[in-house]
């Protein structure tokens, strides 16, 4: 078993290092009061899910989804996604009672196919720029930069020249 310090998250592959979601370095040996993410949920989902976790007398906390905040925010909307977090050492007894009330299904888990196309697609996000091709685009999008500006000032000064012949 390896747990993700950033996601939060509990992955059974022992044969990787890195977090499937973040790329950051797993450990294998969490402290059992350490958080551990087990469903993200909204509305009435969210409700359903605190009230069996409380009945079961299990510790857990509810944290907004980082990620989506920020657009729902801007949109005025309430805010949706919620990771519900419980200790390790509760954690078989929550994920077996969610998997119970069908709040969760085993499935969900991240198999090592899952894993790879994460990876995959975290790794064609951020590939890496030779630095060549850094500085080709920096010289280019200085110059851009210049040439918009330049042609913000024609454009005023021409919008001026015909309100006013005068225009110095």
């Amino acid at each position: 078993m390896k747990y993700c310090t950033k996601c939060k998250k509990i992955f059974t592959d022992d044969k990787k290092e890195n977090c499937p979601v973040c790329s950051r370095e797993m450990i294998s040996d969490p402290s059992h009061h350490s958080p551990v993410n087990i469903v993200t949920a909204n509305g009435f989902e969210l409700e359903r899910i605190k009230a069996a976790l409380t009945n079961a007398d299990i510790p857990f906390s509810v944290q907004e989804e980082k990620d989506d905040a920020g657009l729902q925010i801007l949109n005025s909307a309430p805010l949706e996604n919620n990771c519900v977090f419980v200790p390790l050492s509760f954690y078989t007894q929550s994920r077996d009672l969610l998997i119970g009330i069908g709040a969760l299904t085993e499935a969900e888990e991240i198999s090592d196919d899952d894993e790879m196309t994460l990876l995959e697609q975290r790794e064609k996000e951020f590939e890496v720029m030779s630095p060549q091709k850094r500085f080709w685009v920096k010289l280019f999008s200085i110059i851009g930069f210049i040439l918009i500006i330049a042609a913000t000032v024609l454009v005023a000064d021409f919008i001026g020249r015909l309100i006013n012949p005068n225009f110095q």
